[in-house]
């Protein structure tokens, strides 16, 4: 064997072995899909549950207004959220499919609103009102990469309905646990929008689930908002809860 052919075969073979490798990975790892909707579990207690929101939005470290919330979730396409500060009492968000609705005793008439406009601070509607990211968005794998001492599964999701509160995400998900770590925000544009990290997790009802996040502004600086769930429970309303003409009749 001459010297040359002997090195082509020996490259030859480190091909082939990285590659068997390589494919032998990529065939452990669960497809994009999976990761995803399993991420989905920590941020989703039941089918119908309802949850205690706080938002709490800073500036340069100092806390300058909180807002406390009453979420009820029914299935995967419907959100009623109840606003419990006292200066909008009676005001209530509505998510039905694609479509969300913002109510005002004022006005009388539900307002036509997007999941991307600002509830409060830097949390969108679609933050607090759309939590399965599987069902808005159609994910690729990147990459597997350490984030804060943590192996993650980075992923990068793309809207695949109207309903979806953001155009574009890369969303980092530990690989142990299959909870998210956090999710870098893009517009339509381009432009880097603003960081959501997952923060904290705790045992609920048998469950481990998302307690608090951040989000963090990238067009303004010094901004934050910080999202509590303060309690969960399963909770099952009557349907016409849901319906945009019910919403004047609520209390």
């Amino acid at each position: 064997m001459n010297r040359n052919f002997a090195i082509v075969f020996w490259v030859s073979l480190s091909f082939l072995s990285c590659s068997k490798t390589m494919a032998q990975n990529s065939s452990d790892r669960p497809s994009a899909d999976q990761i995803l909707q399993l991420s989905d579990v920590s941020r989703n207690g039941w089918d119908s549950y309802n949850v205690q929101t706080t938002i709490q939005n800073f500036e340069d470290g100092k806390m300058k207004d909180e807002g406390r919330f009453d979420v009820t979730f029914k299935g995967m396409y419907k959100t009623l959220v109840k606003f419990l500060n006292a200066d909008v009492k009676g005001e209530y968000l509505l998510m039905v499919d694609d479509d969300m609705w913002l109510y005002m005793p004022d006005t009388r008439k539900p307002i036509r609103i997007t999941p991307l406009q600002r509830l409060m601070g830097d949390a969108s509607n679609g933050d607090v009102a759309r939590t399965r990211y599987a069902n808005d968005y159609a994910p690729t794998f990147l990459r597997e990469e350490v984030l804060e001492g943590t192996q993650c599964y980075v992923l990068n999701l793309t809207a695949k309905r109207d309903g979806a509160t953001y155009n574009r995400i890369e969303y980092w998900i530990a690989k142990a646990t299959n909870r998210p770590r956090r999710a870098e925000i893009y517009l339509t544009s381009g432009i880097h929008y603003k960081t959501i990290d997952f923060d904290t997790y705790k045992e609920i009802l048998g469950r481990t689930l998302l307690t608090e996040m951040t989000i963090t502004d990238r067009l303004r600086s010094g901004r934050t908002t910080i999202m509590r769930y303060d309690s969960y429970s399963p909770k099952e309303l009557p349907e016409k809860y849901f319906n945009k003409d019910y919403l004047e009749k609520l209390k």
